[in-house]
């Protein structure tokens, strides 16, 4: 039985990734496949998040399409909104970075005592995997602004759905005779709100 505690900190999460899968192996100066590579399960909280962001991108650029309603939203639609972009925020700035790193640094040893080139007569410095690691961290972050500004910039620029015509509402004649303190009564009982409610005085 899994410790809540371990649990609770996602640390055993179920993995439905295979334990192995075939992949190139460049350990040894040559090029062959290793049926038994198990990087998948190490990466398995990296590509179930990227798989999330994916998912919502495609369901971002779907509604973007949509022509944008006449009515406004309604405040659940607002706070729905909004959960959903803070959802993506958190995926693509926070969890996909941080499980990128986790993952080079533990399984693929990106440390800055790893190189992944040595100085040479073209390039004067070495670059330690730690490094890269921190470039793809970087290029991550750049990926994800984009996507951000570019997707709130179609947003903004939906089309505004046609409203339905409204029925013309039939208009009572009203009555043109009468003293003038009658005209006044009738003028008072006709007037009406911003809410369509009949406007009343004090005194009646």
């Amino acid at each position: 039985m899994p410790n809540l505690h371990v649990s609770m900190l996602a640390l055993e999460v179920p993995n439905l990734l295979p334990r192995s899968i075939p992949w190139i192996d460049f350990t040894h100066g040559s090029f062959h496949v290793n049926s038994h590579s198990t990087w998948p399960r190490h990466a398995g909280r990296l590509i179930w998040a990227t798989l999330l962001f994916a998912i919502g991108i495609v369901i971002g650029y779907l509604w973007t399409r949509r022509p944008k309603p006449a009515e406004p939203a309604t405040w659940a639609q607002t706070i729905l909104g909004a959960m959903g972009v803070w959802v993506m925020m958190t995926l693509g700035y926070g969890t996909i970075p941080h499980e990128w790193l986790t993952f080079g640094n533990s399984y693929l040893n990106f440390s800055t005592a790893t190189y992944l080139m040595r100085r040479n007569r073209i390039l004067h410095f070495d670059i330690s995997r730690a490094a890269f690691a921190d470039v793809v961290v970087t290029m991550i972050y750049g990926i994800v602004l984009v996507l951000q500004v570019w997707l709130f910039v179609r947003w903004q620029k939906r089309p505004v759905a046609e409203a339905a015509p409204a029925e013309p509402e039939a208009v009572e004649e009203q009555p043109t005779g009468g003293s003038p303190f009658e005209r006044l009564r009738r003028r008072r009982a006709s007037r009406v709100s911003a809410y369509g409610r009949p406007v009343t005085t004090g005194g009646e």
